[in-house]
């Protein structure tokens, strides 16, 4: 009997991070599993990187980051998955907007990555599903999706890979041993294989691990050190777990039945659900911060879908306003604003007013660049700017 595994690492930093931290993080984080990997000529990972990182390693001056997961791309041993650029919770923007997303990620890798940049499959920024997100992941080439094990619907654990009606292959992660991984409670090789190897069984199976790539070296210190070197070493003399890549694995097992996951993330609880509250640390309708910044971003989005259709008539001035805005939109609907707001138990001030800042900015530049003469429109505009000014004066006073 032999375990398949892959490690779905999944790395990104907000595109209001400060300068520092993506120092640190490189330091502790993206630096060391490069190495790791390149010392093992024999291992391979699937790797989720927003393109908003991607970005941010160019322009602090990290390309030898960007060029060692091109080159661990190139030789095989890096898979790709797409995703979407800033971060967004897909399920919680409009469809244009996770077109436009998926889009700019795969235009902003495949710059950098080059030919090593071929994703197969698609991680959702923490993976948030919901039965708006296939149709647009499907359309745009992608054959399979990994999302939270809470997702599945169909009895588990499994030996086959369901699919969606549309014929997306539904790929789940092991939420309990990906957990215990992060949380450093699976932290030396025999207690992982020990914790792979759960299911009573004589047949092969797979396990699927999805967490931050950050896991190692920054949240967990020693993880390189004591755990994932140890492991990588450890690999080339074992026959009972071997390590995959997810499209490996995809292809080493048969194909199930259809099902439609439920909406969920890689942070939802049991009694998440139990309380419809599919996304809990990004929409959840007791917190009023929630509430009033998901008002406040989609008070965004109109605006400057609507500033978009005046685009042809606009002059040069007012098509860099508009350009601006379509900017600071991309930038600012990404997810840890609200994460910040959630209180589960993370908190910060400073983030949440970060992303209002974003919000803002792509809509005044969006209400500047409509023409005079749409006067039922700047009508509209100053309406909704009023309204989004209400709601970011309740989110400061519930700060």
């Amino acid at each position: 009997m032999v375990v398949h595994f892959a490690f779905l690492l999944h790395v990104y930093q907000p595109p209001t991070q400060i300068p520092s931290v993506i120092r640190q993080i490189t330091s502790e984080c993206y630096r060391p599993l490069i190495d790791a990997i390149k010392m093992h000529p024999g291992v391979k990972i699937t790797l989720n990187i927003n393109g908003t990182l991607t970005e941010q390693l160019h322009d602090y001056g990290f390309n030898d980051v960007i060029e060692g997961i091109a080159e661990l791309g190139n030789k095989g041993q890096i898979e790709f998955t797409g995703s979407a650029k800033f971060h967004p919770l897909l399920p919680l923007i409009p469809e244009p907007e996770i077109i436009r997303q998926i889009e700019l990620n795969n235009a902003t890798n495949k710059f950098f990555f080059g030919k090593a940049y071929r994703p197969r499959g698609f991680f959702p920024p923490e993976m948030a599903v919901s039965d708006d997100i296939y149709g647009p992941v499907k359309n745009l080439g992608f054959d399979w999706m990994i999302m939270g094990g809470i997702a599945n619907t169909v009895q588990w654990p499994t030996r086959t890979f369901t699919h969606h009606p549309n014929g997306l292959i539904l790929a789940f992660r092991d939420d309990l041993i990906s957990i215990d991984c992060a949380f450093d409670k699976v932290n030396n090789v025999e207690a992982f294989a020990n914790r792979l190897k759960y299911q009573d069984s004589k047949k092969d199976y797979y396990v699927i691990l999805a967490m931050d790539g950050e896991t190692f070296g920054h949240h967990i210190k020693h993880a390189f050190r004591n755990f994932l070197v140890p492991l990588f070493d450890n690999l080339p003399h074992r026959d009972d777990i071997k390590l995959c890549t997810v499209s490996e694995i995809i292809a080493k097992y048969p194909r199930g039945d259809v099902q439609v996951p439920r909406a969920s993330s890689w942070s939802t609880m049991s009694y998440d659900l139990q309380r419809d509250i599919p996304y809990p640390l990004w929409f959840d309708p007791s917190n009023v911060v929630h509430v009033e910044q998901y008002r406040f971003m989609m008070f965004a989005v109109v605006l400057v879908n609507l500033a978009q259709k005046f685009q042809e008539s606009m002059n040069d001035e007012k098509r860099e306003s508009l350009k601006n805005a379509r900017n600071f939109l991309d930038r600012a609907i990404y997810s840890c604003q609200t994460w910040w707001a959630s209180k589960r138990p993370w908190y910060s001030r400073d983030m949440i007013i970060r992303g209002l800042n974003e919000l803002l900015l792509a809509a005044v530049n969006a209400r500047a660049c409509i023409p005079d003469n749409a006067t039922e429109i700047k009508d509209a505009a100053l309406l909704i700017m009023d309204a989004m000014l209400k709601s970011q004066n309740a989110i400061i006073l519930a700060l």
